[in-house]
């Protein structure tokens, strides 16, 4: 879950406006939580109506899902341009190195994502987009470490899917220790260590 890159591009007002309240719902997570959230607090952030909001938006799981959609379109442009003339072989690396950063709106996400996933339902479309994003970059992680020749990429994958999950927990309880100059070494280190193809183990 790395950070969300500067201010969207948008093709459309409609665009423009899902933005602008995916911003202010995030803003508002980071000074009052989870419990801060709602259709109200949105348009007041926003500067409108409530109605602005609800023309969009009609409830409060929508403002939820409509800004963790856009963290995670922000993190695969994001991820995209990192891994831009990178060779299937190097994949793996630039993957680590991203999923190990921390900027932008990172922490108010990891906090707002640990409060969705301790908290709602089994319902919940936010919970949904979480677990779903997960298997996804699980998925992608399977796929970067049987590029690198990885013996066992499924294997590989999951030991670095749980170190990069672990990093985004501490990086919240203990921020000055756990941050990205101690992590990415740390990850490498596990990456390097994975065994590969043809390596006698």
């Amino acid at each position: 879950m790395p950070g969300r890159p500067g201010r969207r591009s948008s093709n459309s007002s409609s665009d423009q406006r899902l933005a602008t309240i995916a911003d202010a719902t995030l803003d508002i997570v980071a000074a009052d939580g989870l419990d801060g959230v709602s259709i109200r607090a949105v348009a007041k952030r926003i500067g409108g109506s409530t109605t602005l909001v609800t023309n969009y938006l009609p409830t409060r799981e929508a403002l939820l899902r409509n800004a963790i959609e856009h963290a995670m379109r922000d993190w695969d442009a994001d991820l995209d341009q990192a891994l831009e003339g990178t060779p299937a072989p190097g994949r793996l690396a630039v993957l680590a190195r991203w999923a190990c950063s921390t900027t932008g709106n990172d922490e108010v996400l990891r906090r707002l994502f640990l409060e969705i996933l301790g908290r709602s339902g089994r319902r919940s479309e936010a919970l949904q987009l979480i677990r779903d994003d997960a298997r996804r970059n699980l998925d992608g992680l399977v796929d970067a470490a049987r590029d690198a020749g990885a013996a066992d990429a499924a294997f590989a994958a999951d030991v670095l899917h749980l170190v990069f999950r672990g990093f985004h927990v501490s990086s919240l309880e203990a921020p000055e220790r756990w941050n990205s100059e101690r992590m990415a070494p740390l990850a490498g280190a596990v990456r390097r260590r994975s065994p590969r193809r043809g390596t006698p183990r």
